[in-house]
């Protein structure tokens, strides 16, 4: 028997099939030809008054490659609790004793002022009493930093975390008191309980706004203080802002994801329902940075350091610290701690780093701004000396309007052109 042929489709006519191969890729066309003709305008932060912080967590379940970088950097691991991994002073009965100027007793000559020791899984840190061989243990709550020095909290009945008088310096491998090393004077065994005592070193209050996400103060009871905070350290929210809807947003269909892009990429719109430094205005972007990093900036008015939130302007908050990048004078040879000025009237130290960018041309006749050069979100990996590392070693960022010192450079910088000392 012959076979029966199969009939073939006319030619210049379709299958079923063929259609649909091309049905699919024509709608998703069409969608998005729609989505380009008719992406909706939002506005990213009149919207946001209402946000609510969500924690690192929640943004890491969409920007994963960021948040790993951004988990084992100084940023995330600023403000942690005592273990192996996080305290780097020793605590391996580790002695702290007065330097010789400040011994006033033989106890002070036979017996250190404060002891550091483990106990039961605890960390402790014990001073000595005045004129006494007794000493009082104090539990170490949370440690503070571990890259330069390292600060240790104490949690006290009402609720104070209470700074501790003595910090570890990793570069001396050893402890120091803190306030006395910034007045320059010598410290005695009467400063050590003297500081246990201020209202400065009441860490709820002063400190913890730069090292937490989200500090909010319960109490205002220097002697009461409670606080709680979204995140531990440096997270997402501290410099982007509430993400509750952001994160709604994006969660909610995939239609907004394209708007999203759309609106971002081609229309150079905001991020939706987020602050995002590079699309702000300089001053509102590097408010995020000055903040912590340029404390002289809110020393006057301290109110203002206070109500300071990323990205928008609801009701009782800011969201622009500009105003008050130079309201403090650098007056030649000031010495507060944490501020302060060479003799010559530059600012001096870590603290006044982002005092230094401001006051130079960079920032005054340029759009230079601090992550141009900086990563934020991979600030150093562990334990490496540093606070930010650049994001390209090479010069051809500043050689972009530094033209004149492209030939120039060993002459410039003093070092040979590719050596760690050439780099800007």
């Amino acid at each position: 028997m012959s076979k029966k042929r199969k009939k073939r489709p006319l030619r210049g006519t379709r299958t079923a099939t063929q259609s649909r191969r091309w049905l699919l890729p024509a709608i998703g066309l069409l969608v998005v030809m729609l989505v380009l003709l008719f992406a909706t305008t939002y506005d990213s932060y009149a919207s946001v008054y209402d946000a609510e912080y969500v924690g690192s967590e929640t943004c890491g379940e969409c920007h994963t490659i960021t948040y790993q970088e951004w988990k084992v950097s100084p940023h995330a691991n600023m403000t942690r609790r005592p273990t192996a991994a996080s305290v780097v002073g020793d605590f391996t009965d580790g002695a702290w004793m007065l330097p010789a100027e400040a011994r006033q007793s033989e106890l002070d000559d036979k017996l250190p002022a404060a002891r550091m020791y483990q106990e039961n899984g605890n960390y402790y840190m014990a001073l000595r009493e005045p004129d006494s061989d007794q000493y009082v243990p104090f539990k170490v709550d949370y440690v503070i930093g571990y890259q330069y020095r390292q600060v240790y909290l104490t949690q006290e009945p009402g609720g104070v975390l209470r700074r501790l008088p003595l910090q570890w310096s990793t570069e001396r491998q050893d402890y120091f008191s803190y306030w006395n090393f910034q007045e320059n004077s010598t410290p005695y065994l009467h400063d050590l309980w003297a500081q246990m005592e201020s209202g400065n070193s009441a860490w709820n209050l002063f400190c913890a706004r730069c090292h937490t996400t989200k500090l909010t103060i319960l109490d205002t009871d220097p002697a009461h203080t409670d606080v709680t905070w979204v995140d531990a350290g440096i997270a997402c929210e501290a410099c982007h802002g509430p993400g509750s809807h952001h994160a709604d947003y994006f969660q909610s269909n995939y239609v907004n994801r394209i708007v999203a892009f759309v609106n971002g990429r081609l229309r150079g719109e905001p991020v939706a329902y987020i602050a995002n430094p590079p699309k702000q205005e300089k001053g509102e972007a590097l408010s995020v940075c000055a903040r912590c990093h340029g404390p002289d900036v809110t020393m006057n008015t301290l109110e203002v350091y206070r109500t300071y939130e990323p990205g928008y302007s609801a009701e009782g908050r800011i969201n622009d610290l500009s105003p008050y990048f130079k309201q403090l004078a650098l007056e030649p040879g000031r010495v507060d701690p944490t501020v302060e000025v060479w003799a010559d009237g530059q600012p001096k130290g870590i603290a006044m780093i982002f005092r230094s960018f401001i006051e130079s041309d960079c920032y005054a006749q340029a759009e230079v701004r601090c992550y141009d050069c900086h990563n934020p979100h991979n600030n150093k990996a562990e334990a490496v000396p540093g606070i930010l590392q650049p994001s390209a070693v090479s010069n051809d960022y500043c050689l972009q309007c530094h033209t004149h010192l492209k030939n120039q450079l060993a002459e410039h910088t003093k070092h040979e052109a590719g050596t760690a000392g050439s780099f800007c």
